[in-house]
């Protein structure tokens, strides 16, 4: 068990700053205030196969209550969810619910290569430069092997001058000297048990008790990318809504709440081609252990792309999402992008496009819905 005083002082010393980009006074005194979360697994509450129904975002919103605020509270998060996916889903499902705040946690769902660094900033930018823009506040976790995205997380959130908990510099002290164990605070890798999601809470709530001392916010415009958000702009096509596909797969329905349907893509119902006009495509799909779950060839413009497969059938799916960068570029292009199935079922749940350019006569999918 963690102890209140141990949660006191590590939510204090994972406090990076509450930023200078928002007046903290104007959001914090409002009578009812509008959360929004956006996650992995850990914000959903997910553990040893079970999701705990008080996650830290729930006890965040508990806490507040209590302290006489109304709190409308969203929460898009799952396992397996990174930036990329968080990106497509993020003007449906946080921004269109106009949140206050925002708390942004992908630091262990990541990786520390240039993708990822692209998808983080865009994901960011996407939030603050909205209208209306949410404060948004970094959650930069770690798991048991130190794992984090903090090196490039923590300095993009100060460059734009937002909030950041770094749980390392709490947590790391304590365990160190022996004061607590990774077991006090965790289940496993990478998930909090109760204990473990009562401190991350604490962490938010310090987080906000601080921001009601914040100074004035500086009057600075939203400043260039610190690398480059070339997502910025993406928006979410389901599989109904996608033009420009030419195929016999089916639409089906699957048990996902941000991807219900996708184009079932079969060896039996041969390839499936979407040609558009746009800045970039990124397609969408499931990935799983169970056999009837294959993979398919992708070409661009008739050609194989570099990575000439994508893997459908995996021993580290669980019916959760990938996705694929097809193409980027600066101004619209034109494209084919063919997907060939080799073995098995191929599941496309969507895709993410920026600038897109609809076609004169722009034509449905022929997917058949069932």
């Amino acid at each position: 068990m963690i102890s209140e005083m141990i949660r006191k002082r590590i939510a204090e010393q994972a406090l990076c700053g509450t930023g200078w980009r928002y007046d903290w006074q104007q959001i914090l005194q409002k009578k009812k205030l509008t959360l929004a979360f956006i996650g992995g697994s850990v914000t959903q509450g997910y553990a040893n196969g079970d999701v705990y129904k008080e996650p830290y975002p729930v006890l965040v919103k508990q806490a507040l209550e209590e302290q006489g605020t109304e709190v409308e509270e969203w929460i898009c998060a799952a396992p397996g969810m990174n930036c990329m996916v968080g990106t497509l889903l993020c003007d449906d499902f946080i921004l269109a619910k106009k949140p206050d705040l925002v708390f942004v946690e992908f630091a262990i769902n990541e990786t520390t290569l240039r993708p990822s660094v692209h998808a983080f900033e865009s994901l960011l930018r996407k939030l603050v430069t909205a209208d209306p823009a949410p404060a948004v506040c970094i959650v930069v976790l770690r798991n048991m092997s130190g794992y984090s995205c903090e090196t490039y997380m923590a300095p993009i959130a100060d460059y734009y001058g937002l909030p950041a908990i770094v749980l390392r510099k709490g947590l790391d002290p304590v365990l160190e000297e022996g004061t607590l164990r990774w077991t006090d605070y965790a289940d496993e890798e990478s998930h909090p048990n109760p204990d473990g999601h009562r401190l991350l809470a604490d962490c938010v709530l310090h987080l906000l008790d601080e921001a009601k001392k914040a100074e004035e916010p500086a009057d600075l415009p939203i400043p260039a990318p610190w690398l480059g958000a070339p997502f910025l702009k993406m928006r979410y096509f389901t599989p109904e809504m996608l033009p420009g596909v030419q195929t016999d797969s089916p639409i089906v329905r699957k048990d996902n709440w941000a991807f219900p349907h996708a184009f079932r893509i079969h060896p039996e119902t041969g390839d499936w081609t979407l040609t558009l006009t746009a800045e970039s495509l990124v397609l969408y799909y499931e990935i799983h252990s169970l056999p009837e779950y294959g993979d398919c060839e992708i070409l661009l413009d008739g050609k194989p792309m570099k990575q000439p497969i994508l893997h459908g059938n995996s021993i580290y799916g669980w019916g959760n999402i990938f996705h694929c960068t097809v193409f980027t570029a600066q101004e619209p292009e034109t494209h084919t992008v063919t997907l060939r199935p080799v073995d098995g079922a191929f599941f496309i749940t969507g895709a993410g496009i920026c600038g897109f350019v609809p076609a004169e006569n722009p034509t449905a999918s022929e997917g058949k819905s069932s």
